[in-house]
């Protein structure tokens, strides 16, 4: 048949069989045995497609049934993984919900300890005044006082200012025996408030050794003018101890002091208040002596 492979299909090999037929056939002048040896050709290409075909298709059945298992075992895979997703993800939210819980407790507990402290404190309130009797310079200090007969110690903590300044509530530095009111339950004075804006005369004439300076600046004056004496003990008494520590770090910024900065310094300064004190303690003493 002069093949050098077999056909794709049974109507290619029937084409070149009628083709190669008509000169094989004895009646178009060709021979018996010429034409009987076609035939048998012909039959042998026929089977041999027969076993391509067949071939090929139990291959792409293969394949079929190779691309099910392979469809099946990815989604068996996929609901596993689903799964998996699914409990890491409950177990990804519990641990969150217990952080977010943990977290909401200590927060209520950090808002809530102070108000339920001076609750206590009202209950049954009794002020004495309190000694510093130890500060190393961190963020916490102690304080004593005596209530009928019983020495009290308790450890406070401040707020530690550029790294050398430990204040109070109301902003001054707490100095070893300095002394101030501290408000406690007279039944549990482990409920006890520190109120250091009202202070001891003699913690009053430490603090004066401490501003004399920044007041002296602020004046313009040298610091054994009598207007810094003025200035302080009038300070004092309109402003409080809150207002000496306006004064003493007003050269501080926000970061280092939020409640006691160059901002809260000027709003202090710009005040007519303030202004008026600072010249009933300027040009008075200036004409008097």
């Amino acid at each position: 048949m002069g093949l050098t492979k077999v056909p794709p299909t049974h109507d290619e090999i029937t084409v070149i069989y009628k083709s190669l037929a008509k000169k094989c056939h004895p009646d178009k002048g060709g021979s018996e045995k010429a034409f009987q040896e076609l035939q048998n050709a012909t039959e042998v290409v026929r089977q041999a497609l027969d076993v391509v075909l067949n071939t090929k298709a139990e291959v792409e059945d293969k394949d079929s049934e190779l691309k099910k298992r392979r469809a099946i075992l990815r989604e068996e895979m996929l609901k596993r993984r689903a799964v998996e997703d699914r409990r890491r993800n409950i177990q990804a939210t519990w641990g969150i919900g217990i952080i977010l819980s943990i977290l909401l407790v200590v927060i209520i507990g950090f808002l809530v300890k102070p108000h339920f402290n001076e609750w206590m404190v009202e209950k049954d309130r009794t002020e004495r005044m309190a000694e510093v009797v130890f500060t190393d310079h961190s963020k916490v200090y102690e304080i004593s006082w005596d209530y009928n007969g019983t020495k009290i110690t308790k450890s406070v903590r401040g707020r530690l200012i550029d790294g050398k300044w430990l204040v109070g509530e109301a902003g001054m530095p707490i100095l070893k025996g300095a002394k101030f009111v501290v408000a406690f339950n007279r039944v549990n004075p482990d409920y006890f408030v520190v109120k250091d804006e009202y202070i001891h005369p003699n913690t009053a004439e430490v603090y004066f050794a401490i501003m004399k300076h920044p007041i002296a600046a602020l004046l313009d004056v040298p610091d054994g003018d009598k207007s810094v004496v003025c200035a302080f003990w009038n300070t004092l008494d309109q402003f409080g101890v809150d207002g000496l520590a306006h004064i003493l770090f007003s050269e501080m910024p926000l970061r280092k002091n939020w409640s006691h900065n160059r901002r809260t310094f000027n709003s202090l300064n710009e005040s007519e208040q303030f202004q008026n004190l600072i010249r009933s303690c300027t040009s008075p003493l200036d004409s008097v002596e």
